[in-house]
């Protein structure tokens, strides 16, 4: 959410016909399980609910309590382990501030075969971070402000937000529990530098509440940003994956995406460029439609309040049960998209897996 801006305005239909060979090949796309499965993790310092900040020295025995002291002590090449439990509440404020370099990426992540659940504002400034293998419920009340033109609450969540470049989210299970102070989820790029960022193998659901301004994920500013192989799904009052106002040279691919209010939208406004960004290979299902800005359950649309965007691409991908279709394209190139059932192995429960043949290992490429 950061600094949210609306996107409402009219677009410009132009006719998209699927390729008669589109079924064909979008037939072999892998679309996989987020993993639960990594390399063994060696832990070089520790957090617990029952260490200590003042008196705890980060190792096994006198661990931390917090995950912002745990990352205060950490240096390039570490690996910081939260044991199991919980950390934080909706009034805490998760700022992750420490570099890595680029041989020495910085992790945080559960102790092996415990689960930590961070609760609250998480807000990664360093570069060169990576989040891996948490529960993170990001309910908080950071975001304030009633949003201009509409009468929606406040205060609700702000995202979990990437400010630096180089960092990396995997393995994570990423939701809202508290239905009163829902916003956007992953928030990238609402300021500072966050080119490389990687969202890969994560669950990302149940966020959103106003009107069509809450995405899963927001993607506002970054070059070279990769988005892939994550489920993200229950969110009617956004995007699966919004890019708005200048993200470039963004690949977005293998994810699933369910029961949003829109699969995608690509747009700018004045000063700004959106280009060279690849959507490619996803699975979008279930769009309810955005009725506040008269978009109905569709894949994609794009919009620009500056100059047209360049070399933006949506194909490959499969749609299912989307009342609006493919959606309406005035610049972005769309071809060999297809229409028919995905075929997951239990979408009731969330099971996105695909029942067709092809696939990979979960989460493997």
């Amino acid at each position: 959410m950061g600094k949210p801006t609306a996107i409402v305005a009219t677009v410009v239909a132009v006719a998209a016909m699927l390729a008669p060979s589109a079924m064909a090949r979008a037939s072999n796309q892998r679309h996989h399980k987020p993993r639960d499965a990594a390399p063994p993790v060696h832990c070089d310092l520790f957090a617990s609910p029952s260490g200590s900040d003042s008196s705890g020295d980060g190792s096994l025995g006198s661990p931390f309590a917090s995950l912002n002291k745990l990352d205060a002590v950490l240096r390039p090449g570490d690996t910081g382990c939260l044991r199991g439990g919980s950390y934080g509440s909706t009034s805490t404020w998760h700022q992750i501030d420490t570099d890595g370099t680029a041989r020495g990426q910085i992790t945080i992540t559960s102790y092996p075969s415990e689960n930590a659940t961070v609760r609250g504002y998480v807000d990664i400034e360093g570069s060169y971070t990576t989040l891996s293998h948490l529960s993170i419920d990001g309910s908080n009340t950071f975001y304030r402000q009633v949003r201009d033109g509409t009468n929606c609450r406040a205060p609700v969540s702000q995202p979990l937000a990437i400010g630096g470049h180089d960092d990396v989210l995997e393995y994570d299970n990423y939701y809202q529990g508290v239905a009163r102070l829902r916003g956007n989820g992953i928030g990238i790029g609402f300021w500072g530098d966050a080119d490389n960022t990687v969202i890969r193998y994560l669950k990302i659901h149940d966020v959103g509440q106003c009107e069509a301004y809450d995405h899963l994920i927001y993607l506002s500013h970054g070059n070279n940003v990769r988005i892939y192989d994550n489920w993200l799904y229950n969110d009617a009052h956004g995007r699966g994956v919004q890019l708005y106002p200048a993200p470039t040279n963004a690949k977005v691919y293998d994810n699933v995406i369910d029961h949003a209010g829109e699969g995608f939208v690509v747009g700018n406004e004045p000063g700004y460029t959106v280009s060279g960004n690849q959507i490619f290979d996803n699975i979008i299902t279930n769009s309810t439609g955005l009725p506040t800005q008269n978009i109905p359950g569709e894949a994609i649309h794009d919009i620009y309040g500056g100059r047209t965007g360049t070399g933006n691409t949506f194909h490959d991908n499969i749609l299912f049960n989307n009342p609006g279709g493919l959606g309406d394209l005035t610049a972005v190139r769309a071809y060999g998209n297809a229409t028919r059932d995905p075929g997951f192995e239990n979408a009731a429960h969330h099971d996105y897996t695909t029942r067709r043949g092809g696939q990979l290992t979960p989460g493997t490429r």
